[in-house]
């Protein structure tokens, strides 16, 4: 017997009450106390809304009758297409009882919910089962390119939504719309995985939908840069070649210097001597857009470029890159609580000594089924950024006074490294950092250089020492001794007047 229009669209109502009454009676009858399990319970729950909403946008389809089922299954009901309603109507009758009797058993009297099956949902080590962000991979990509800069991990989590340090030349390359796709396709993977119950497609797109109307208004004002960008090169094109009056003035420069020079500007660095030089005088005095489009490296060209198809073409290419990063922002504001935490936790490990990370280690191995109480998984609090204790939670007000642990002390030997209490930089004197500083200068360790942190200090120190060593050397007349024959000591002046004088 072939299905009918209402038996199928009764089907699926049936199925999303039983959903609906699924996620309910796990929301109301599961009240989970640790981190894994209520999210794993928020999987199940998105599972069973995500199950529904597909259900009823199959339901509208079906009810919108674009082929006309609908209706007509309707007037065969109701005998308006047949003129034997009754011989159909038993006819449908019978197929109904000989489908149930074929399958019997296979309907339940009550509808009974079935315990909901937990999606699968992996999570990296550093993850910790969605609580942190993963992003070591991509910082070692952004420290390692062009567009980047060298900097630690916490930093780059700190900075991970900023791109107005990105140069416009650097935003039209590959690598980095390589970068900043990975980057949204991990932290949308994430958000779907660490937060399933968050409808992550409506946000962005309303945060698409602001980016257009941005981008409509001024985008070439904010994004590609415009005549403020222009500007700045041309005012270090003329501070780079005021002094020079002709191209042999810039050739005794040789080629490097040449090559830096032009790579500043955005120009090709590729030639030989004589023609980086005429390349590089050749935009001495001149406006942007008068310069020839032809020395321009790579991706370098001037988006006010004469040529119309290759403004078009890197429109759309700062279009793109600029609707990644709006992306990218996006997601780090919905993510920000993830984003603080990583951080913490990552300056919590580097606190740690190597056996304490091991005991760690070990801890979550064996406790991986086992999570801490809820009132322990809250975020901490902590608006006076106090260090972290042994146990993880910031530790008392007195205490960080007491210790003086609101005290910053740079050392300038050490790379201008703060430390923070009398104890941290007292301690810090004989570690390997301070050690390693002095031994770049050509200074020893020494009792002398303690509290000595400045390098102009240390060098002055270590002079004044080596002058005073010298002004006390070895001086036999005065500190050379003289024995006589009876046993009595003189310094070797006195002992030879004595013995002139016949005294002994």
């Amino acid at each position: 017997m072939a299905v009918s229009w209402t038996e199928q669209t009764r089907a699926m109502h049936e199925e999303i009450e039983r959903l609906e009454r699924a996620a309910a009676e796990d929301l109301e009858g599961n009240e989970e106390k640790t981190h894994w399990k209520r999210l794993k319970q928020e999987h199940r729950v998105g599972w069973c809304l995500d199950r529904v909403v597909e259900r009823s946008e199959q339901l509208l389809e079906a009810y919108e009758d674009v082929d006309g089922i609908r209706k007509e299954e309707r007037r065969s009901m109701a005998g308006e297409t047949t003129q034997t309603p009754f011989i159909s109507f038993y006819g449908k009758l019978r197929d109904i009882r000989e489908t149930h009797k074929r399958i019997a058993g296979a309907f339940a009297h009550e509808a009974e919910v079935k315990p909901l099956q937990t999606p699968d949902v992996s999570f990296s080590g550093e993850e910790k089962n969605g609580r942190y962000l993963d992003l070591n991979e991509l910082h070692v990509r952004y420290v390692n390119a062009k567009f980047g800069k060298e900097i630690d991990y916490v930093t780059y989590l700190k900075n991970v939504g900023e791109f107005s340090h990105v140069e416009t030349t650097h935003k039209m390359d590959k690598s980095y719309r390589d970068y900043l796709e990975d980057l949204v396709r991990y932290l949308k993977s994430f958000h779907r995985r660490a937060k399933p119950l968050v409808h992550l497609d409506k946000l962005l797109e309303q945060q698409r939908e602001s980016f257009e109307k941005d981008w409509e208004n001024r985008g070439e004002e904010i994004w590609m840069g415009g005549s403020e960008e222009r500007k700045k090169v041309e005012a270090v094109a003329k501070a780079l070649l005021e002094p020079f009056g002709s191209c042999a003035e810039l050739q005794a420069l040789g080629t490097e210097q040449l090559k830096e020079m032009l790579s500043k500007l955005g120009l090709k660095c590729g030639g030989t001597l004589e023609q980086r030089a005429e390349r590089l005088f050749s935009v001495k005095d001149k406006d942007m857009n008068e310069w020839d489009p032809r020395i321009f490296a790579k991706n370098a060209r001037p988006l006010a470029s004469k040529n119309k198809e290759l403004l078009e073409r890197q429109k759309k290419l700062m279009h793109e890159t600029a609707r990644l990063e709006w992306t990218v922002a996006a997601l780090i504001n919905t993510l920000h609580d993830f984003v603080e935490s990583t951080c913490e936790n990552v300056e919590k490990k580097q606190a740690l000594t190597a056996e304490e990370l091991e005991e760690e280690l070990r801890d979550d191995e064996e406790n991986e089924d086992q999570e801490i109480e809820s009132d322990e998984e809250e975020r901490i609090y902590n608006p006076l950024k106090l260090p972290l204790g042994w146990d993880g939670k910031p530790i008392p007000f007195w205490l960080y006074k007491l210790h003086g642990l609101n005290q910053e002390f740079k050392c300038e030997i050490c790379g201008n490294q703060s430390y923070w209490g009398r104890r941290a930089y007292e301690q810090h004197f004989s570690e390997s950092r301070h050690l390693h500083g002095l031994q770049s200068l050509g200074i020893p360790n020494s009792k002398e250089f303690f509290e000595i942190t400045k390098i102009k200090e240390a060098q002055e120190l270590w002079e004044s020492l080596k002058r005073k060593k010298a002004s006390e050397g070895w001086k036999p007349e005065a500190e050379e001794e003289c024995e006589d024959e009876e046993g009595n000591v003189y310094s070797k002046k006195t002992y030879i007047d004595l013995k002139r004088q016949g005294l002994i």
